[in-house]
């Protein structure tokens, strides 16, 4: 008999509801959830494939202890109180001789337990929590913490009548939100797409401004500039609510649109329909995306001008603007509410020392490697990592042989991956579809995702994982705190529901999830009450924690445009053209899912995607096998046509193993504030395979 179980998919980070089907206690098919306010029964292509995901022959079964050298990949099966007695071993020798600093607590994919490793990383006395968000998401949080001081504000589309969509492609990032998109599309809502490629957003855009990549800033600040010019800005909320205004004012007058049609590739009389439509047509929310725009050299300061657009219509936190709660919302524990080791220097604290003005909650630990084999600032001897892949850095091959210098590594993970080859232990993780979670919604709703399988092999919850290892520790050491790790995970869920007034038993009982007891509603104008939290109380177009660090670190308090085509150790006329890694695809997700038959066979190969007239000119045609060269390196990959893109630019996703866009990224090609890699926005050359490159 087949059964129905509500539960959900996180393959590729957000967790969408779905209706497992499951036949002699076996995953025979999946399904989007039905008889919830979320979903209406569609599912994405990496979610259809859950039954591959789930019984993949890369599945990581039982722990395993290495048996070869370091980066072999050679393993043999142990017990998990084998696994857990060398962990803490290892863990707690460790910081008897360099130091609790020297261990860190790495959180890849998934993201879920989070807040549980954190707490890990706490009780152990690290300051060196670091997350994927190293390369991820934590640079646009910066970004909008030096403008407005708080958590980002999303657009309230409930209400919206003008919506600026910057970079984000709905149907292939969050494809549940593409029914979201058509709806206002239907009720007239206008739509402004910022988009290097014509994407199928794009497409149903009123306006595309097709730009440059890496070219955000000097749009936003031309966009600025007629809002300014025309007299279309809110004057009160300006003179009340920002910091800096004069001398940004000044500053965008660089950026007329003539001046920026040559910069950014998109037509003045564009620039002027969209700045025109986004400031008189409100309330106009601006919906942007986690990566795009900070995987640039400049790509804190490009988001700084872009967010400031917000505050410079009047468009923040009112009805149909960014608001700071779009709806009504449930207090809970644990999400949104870690806390930071307050101890040692981080690593990558004196480099990027914004990152931790802002209480990022996590070091920045994009230079690891260097940490690792340089000793610098201080011996990284140890690290106990959950779904680290070495592929979210630059070169990461460098990475990769860095690991095999550690004295101890653990990596937890749902495949055998590349990355857990140098490890001297590797643990088994549980999917999504083999354990129980309670999930956080908008609008104040929970929902639990229930276990539909029992695990492959001797797979587990990556909470209870944690939890397991603090108490292996805590038996050797009793300094070692935390009374949320000593509970039980159902404790550890109950602990989440508490402050909603929920319990567990309540939840479970409501399969299409229901609403927190205790709501915090919705409010506007919030600033009224209280000031932001800058510096100056206000919002900063002239950020003074920037200003700070001007003289030790070079940085400008204004949102200043600084072009990474002008850099001067390219040379471009070697490197013609601009090189673009990682653009979402609708089947992949990173490197994670090269590994399924049905997902990989859509591309079969590595392809670089360039526009046909780019083909044309450095004489290559589809299906041809190229190189790819950089002034980091090379690749080597098969042409494929794409005209969403303009002439002369490359794209090349990011991941596979036979050709990963990502080596041709530089190791020190980095935003100065946040450390985030230029993955979009480097330089290549491209030719037929066979030559020298």
């Amino acid at each position: 008999m087949t059964k129905i179980i509500k539960t959900t998919c996180s393959t590729c980070g957000p967790c969408c509801e779905v209706d497992a089907y499951v036949k002699d206690g076996k995953l025979i098919g999946v399904e989007g959830a039905r008889n919830t306010p979320m979903q209406t029964g569609g599912l994405c292509a990496k979610g259809v494939a859950a039954a591959q995901y789930v019984y993949n022959k890369d599945r990581i079964l039982y722990p395993m202890k290495r048996i070869g050298e370091k980066g072999e990949g050679r393993f043999e099966r142990i017990s998990w109180d084998e696994a857990y007695d060398m962990i803490a071993d290892n863990l707690l020798r460790i910081r008897r001789e360099y130091g609790g600093r020297s261990a860190v607590f790495y959180a890849g994919y998934s993201k879920w337990y989070r807040p549980a490793l954190l707490r890990l990383s706490n009780a152990f006395g690290s300051p060196n929590f670091c997350t994927e968000s190293s390369t991820c998401f934590q640079a646009a949080a910066l970004a909008w913490r030096l403008v407005y001081g708080n958590m980002i504000c999303r657009p309230d589309l409930k209400n919206v009548k003008t919506l600026l969509i910057w970079s984000s492609n709905l149907y292939h990032t969050n494809t549940p939100m593409s029914k979201m998109y058509q709806g206002l599309k239907e009720r007239g809502v206008k739509v402004i797409d910022v988009d290097p490629r014509h994407t199928v957003t794009a497409h149903d855009a009123d306006i595309h401004l097709q730009l440059i990549p890496g070219t955000d800033g000097a749009l936003a600040l031309s966009m600025a500039q007629v809002i300014i010019e025309e007299e279309l800005y809110d004057r009160d909320f300006v003179d009340k609510y920002v910091y800096g205004f004069e001398e940004y004012r000044e500053y965008v007058q660089e950026f007329v649109p003539e001046k920026a049609e040559k910069i950014t590739g998109v037509l003045a009389d564009k620039i002027r329909l969209a700045a025109r439509t986004y400031a008189g047509g409100g309330p106009a929310g601006l919906m942007f995306s986690a990566s795009p725009i900070v995987h640039h050299i400049n790509g804190v300061q490009n988001y700084r001008a872009v967010f400031s657009l917000i505050a410079l219509t009047g468009n923040y936190d009112i009805e149909g603007g960014n608001r700071t709660q779009p709806g009504p919302a449930s207090p809970v524990n644990e999400f949104g509410k870690i806390r930071r080791f307050d101890g040692e220097e981080a690593l990558g604290q004196k480099e990027f020392p914004v990152w931790f003005d802002l209480s990022c909650d996590e070091a920045q630990c994009i230079n690891l490697a260097d940490s690792i084999l340089e000793e610098k600032p201080y011996p990284v001897k140890a690290l106990f990592a959950m779904g680290l892949n070495h592929r979210m850095w630059p070169q990461p091959e460098y990475l990769k042989e860095a690991l095999k210098k550690l004295d101890f590594y653990v990596n937890t993970e749902i495949f055998m991956s590349e990355s857990s080859y140098a490890a001297d232990l590797v643990l088994p993780a549980c999917t999504s579809y083999e354990r129980e979670q309670v999930h956080v919604g908008g609008g104040g709703r929970f929902f639990f995702s229930n276990q539909a399988i029992q695990p492959v092999g001797e797979g587990k919850n990556d909470i209870e994982i944690i939890m397991d290892v603090f108490k292996r520790m805590k038996l050797q050491d009793h300094t070692l705190e935390d009374e949320i790790l000593e509970g039980g995970y159902e404790a550890y869920m109950e602990h989440i529901l508490e402050p909603s007034g929920l319990t567990l038993e309540e939840l479970k009982s409501h399969p299409e999830g229901t609403s927190g007891k205790n709501l915090i509603l919705p409010q506007v104008r919030t600033y009224e009450k209280e000031p932001f939290h800058t510096p100056s109380g206000k919002v900063e177009f002239k950020s003074l924690v920037l200003e700070r660090y001007r003289d030790s670190h070079g940085y400008d308090g204004l949102p200043v445009y600084r072009d990474f085509r002008e850099d001067p150790a390219v040379d471009r006329k070697e490197y013609p053209l601009i090189l673009n890694t990682g653009s979402r695809k609708p089947q992949l997700f990173h490197s994670r899912l090269y590994r399924m038959s049905w997902l990989k066979n859509i591309e079969a190969v590595p392809l670089v995607e360039i526009h046909p007239e780019d083909a044309e000119r450095y004489g290559v045609k589809e299906g041809d096998t190229v190189k790819v060269a950089s002034p980091a390196g090379e690749i080597q990959g098969t042409i494929a046509y794409n005209i969403q893109g303009q002439p002369g630019i490359v794209y090349i996703y990011h991941g596979n193993a036979q050709g990963d866009a990502n080596e041709l990224i530089g190791r020190d090609y980095l935003d100065p504030i946040s450390g985030f890699p230029g993955f979009k926005g480097y330089f290549c050359r491209i030719e037929k395979a066979g030559k020298d490159v």
